[in-house]
């Protein structure tokens, strides 16, 4: 499972630098500052739990396959669906659609960051 923690991590981080790319460049009008605040936002919370889905991968090659961990691996993947997913979706056509999916997207996130401080609390490593 280590293995798809690695890549969903290394995928996200592609994803993120490519929507930071294609924000960076295209963004034009008058609400620009406004709208790039909350792209960044989103795209900082991309890398930073892209990374996240890497250390989980990290600590299941270290550990072994562990229930917390791997919980918690899943609720960041949702949170970055949901969240950052939510939000470059949120100024498209079906923007009413997927806005009410952003606040489940943080709520995942941070479900995440409990599962793995709490799977991390009862790592032992298997011998």
């Amino acid at each position: 499972m280590y293995r798809l923690w690695l890549v969903a991590g290394a995928v996200n981080m592609l994803i993120a630098l490519v929507v930071a790319a294609a924000v960076g460049h295209r963004l034009e009008g008058e609400f620009v500052p406004v709208i790039r605040a909350i792209f960044d936002t989103a795209r900082e919370m991309h890398f930073v739990h892209a990374l996240a889905l890497i250390a989980v991968g990290i600590v299941g090659a270290q550990f072994g396959r562990k229930l917390l961990i791997d919980l918690a691996g899943w609720a960041f993947l949702a949170g970055i669906v949901f969240f950052c997913g939510g939000i470059y979706l949120g100024f498209g056509p079906n923007a009413t659609a997927v806005r009410p999916l952003i606040p489940l997207g943080g709520v995942s996130l941070m479900a995440g960051w409990i599962l793995f401080a709490t799977g991390a609390l009862f790592l032992k490593r298997e011998t």
